[in-house]
């Protein structure tokens, strides 16, 4: 056979060791440096986006929680306003106009529609029924 010649194989080996050694050489001394410098700024520049990221998302979650702070002290201002100076009315009847049963019974659906308004349950607004004393109606 004449391709496993020793005559003929010895120079492609020989040329086949001198590219491989030049070839490695060219990539490891040139080329290496060259993709590692940009591996690590790649991750130099990853790592300071994540840090800015994270620095952010901080400033504006204590932001928000700022602005969440200022609205429930605001809402509770108003309803403070609303419904403990507005709705809290009181009556001063020189003769009782009405019996004390009944009295009793608005003096407690006052109390539970206030509170409800209060802590604004349309729910429970909902499911109350409230009809004038002369329709005279029972539910």
């Amino acid at each position: 056979m004449p391709q496993l010649d020793f005559l003929i194989i010895l120079p492609q080996i020989f040329w086949l060791i001198l590219c491989f050694t030049i070839f490695y050489f060219l990539l490891t001394y040139y080329f290496l440096p060259f993709f590692l410098k940009t591996i690590k700024a790649r991750i130099n520049f990853i790592k300071i986006n994540k840090e800015f990221e994270s620095n952010t998302i901080n400033l504006l979650f204590k932001h928000k929680q700022d602005i969440f702070q200022k609205l429930n002290i605001l809402l509770y201002e108003i309803r403070v306003f609303l419904f403990a100076r507005l709705l809290h009315l009181k009556f001063n009847f020189v003769k009782k106009p009405f019996k004390k049963k009944f009295l009793i019974l608005n003096k407690k659906i006052f109390n539970a529609t206030s509170l409800s308004f209060f802590f604004c349950n349309p729910i429970l607004l909902s499911s109350l029924k409230f009809y004038p004393l002369f329709l005279n109606k029972k539910s």
